[in-house]
């Protein structure tokens, strides 16, 4: 680990973080103009687990902590923000469009977070509460068993097409008795009816998996404290979709007025014109990023926009 020391604690100065599984870099800026803010500090290869002790010892309260959105950013800010400091999260689509530079290291990259945080070239993702960062999780889980479990019946799909064998109407490759029917349809080889049968059984398991999360979901959306139900009497709404909606949205007072709702939700149609130019026009949806591990951005009020 190599550190500067840096015991003087001036206000608004920001610290960029280059966080990663086991260990993170952080680079202290002084000043609020992107491109004359002075480094006045900065510590790489520190062990994740001391987050708490560095932060102690370089930040202060009025310090502005800035890392990139990635799978542990959610848990990196919740634990900064547990010691009563600012940490701010950057949509990582975003501020990976920033120019790279001819030399590329943690140090660097925690610079460059906080030099884009000051110049607001990238959006300040909001961080979802408890229970909405639970609901992603399980709608992620959700959506990636759905996945598995289309791939897996193209898989079979296709084996018996290689074979020169067409499903009947009405046959569930996902029915508990489909693999005794297959292995009927003809004389399978032993290697190839173990295939059929691990394909069989990992849909099963897939469906199985499906199922269980749906039914969390319905549990969820009866309670009366999850407050699910108000979205239901949207006509033709679906449990998925509802509860979906639930996940991306979080608290909906966090929308200042309904056509930034409808414009994160990807309802309004994107404008692409210059000059002669004038594109396509389509709606895209940030808050599908949203689902992902790292939440899509809303914009919140940046240094340059003070």
């Amino acid at each position: 680990m190599s550190q500067s020391k840096d015991n003087h604690h001036p206000a608004a100065r920001v610290i960029g973080l280059d966080v990663h599984p086991d260990s993170f870099a952080a680079a202290i800026l002084a000043g609020r103009d992107p491109a004359t803010a002075q480094v006045v500090s900065s510590s790489t290869k520190v062990e994740l687990k001391q987050l708490e002790q560095w932060a102690r010892r370089h930040a202060s309260k009025e310090d502005v902590l800035v890392l990139e959105a990635s799978g542990n950013a959610f848990a990196v800010a919740q634990r900064l923000r547990e010691l009563n400091l600012k940490a701010q999260i950057l949509d990582s689509h975003q501020a990976g469009k920033v120019g790279k530079v001819y030399c590329a290291n943690d140090r660097v990259d925690a610079v460059k977070v906080a030099r884009i945080y000051l110049s607001g070239l990238s959006a300040v993702v909001w961080q979802p509460d408890a229970q909405t960062l639970e609901r992603r999780e399980l709608f992620s889980a959700y959506q990636a068993v759905v996945k598995e479990s289309t791939r897996l019946q193209q898989q079979l799909k296709s084996m018996l097409n290689e074979h020169c064998l067409r499903l009947p109407a009405g046959f569930r490759l996902c029915h508990p008795s489909a693999l005794q029917r297959l292995l009927r349809f003809k004389e399978w080889t032993p290697v190839q009816a173990l295939l059929l049968e691990q394909l069989h059984s990992g849909l099963l398991a897939a469906r199985a998996r499906r199922s269980k999360l749906r039914q969390f979901m319905a549990k969820e959306a009866l309670s009366a404290q999850s407050g699910l139900l108000r979205l239901a009497r949207l006509c033709g709404i679906s449990l998925v979709t509802m509860y979906g909606l639930s996940a991306a949205i979080g608290d909906i007072t966090r929308f200042s007025h309904s056509r930034k709702l409808v414009a994160y939700l990807g309802l309004n149609p994107s404008v692409c014109e210059s000059g002669k130019f004038e594109g396509e026009h389509c709606a895209e949806a940030s808050w599908q990023r949203s689902l992902a591990r790292a939440p899509g951005p809303i914009s919140q009020e940046t240094p340059a926009s003070r």
